[in-house]
């Protein structure tokens, strides 16, 4: 399934553009079929019903970053709104501990894959186990054929999303585009142990979840 997180209610116009290409991909297509779209922290901690199928993969897109955490007085990573033990808080209550272990976690989000093991070790700490969880490392757009990207760019948010509109996700026009896999982060949660993934790992595990043909890798 899909967990979409945004701010409000009603699916923006970018969200409905990649979720269509998602579902227009043969390789996931399956796995994006069953979309719930969530906008309040209530709505995020209702229990998904029905639960998770056995081996069900869940993705996850929303938008992520860093921002000042008054909390500690330093940056720190968040998705969907949340500071990520807040998020951890909204995954459990979602799928329970058990539903979502056992899984395969895609964040279809921007940046925050550099804190990937820090996900993972929330995750764990709630209760978590035998998970994968790939995130993406800097800004990410999902590809007219499906396909999920790392956009590198030192351009802000809205210029690259005009700038993957004015392409209309065209991988190859699209500057800074990286090869399906490219700059994404992962690690596993096994018996409370958070190991990192290699870039190799993580590049060929996406390759074969998204573009297995390898037409834009």
């Amino acid at each position: 399934m899909i967990w979409i997180i945004e701010s409000k209610s009603k699916l923006s116009r970018v969200f409905a553009a990649d979720l269509k290409r998602l579902r227009a991909n043969e390789a996931v297509a399956a796995h994006a079929a069953r979309s719930v779209l969530n906008s309040t922290i209530a709505e995020m901690q209702t229990p998904l019903a029905p639960p998770l199928a056995p081996g069900e993969p869940v993705l996850v897109l929303a938008h992520s970053g860093y921002a000042f955490d008054d909390r500690h007085n330093e940056d720190r990573p968040w998705v969907g709104g949340r500071w990520l033990d807040e998020f951890v808080q909204d995954v459990t209550a979602k799928f329970t501990p058990a539903g979502i272990s056992g899984r395969t976690l895609w964040f279809l989000v921007c940046h925050t894959g550099h804190d990937v093991t820090t996900l993972g070790t929330l995750l764990a700490a709630a209760g978590v186990n035998d998970v994968t969880i790939y995130m993406p490392t800097d800004f990410m757009y999902i590809s007219k054929n499906g396909i999920p990207h790392v956009l590198k760019s030192e351009a802000d948010l809205e210029s690259v999303n005009k700038d993957v509109a004015k392409w209309d996700g065209d991988y190859m026009s699209i500057s800074g585009s990286q090869p399906t896999g490219g700059y994404w982060a992962g690690c596993t949660v096994r018996n409370q142990v958070v190991t990192a993934l290699g870039a190799r790992t993580v590049e060929q595990a996406v390759r074969e979840q998204f573009d297995p043909d390898e037409d834009e890798a």
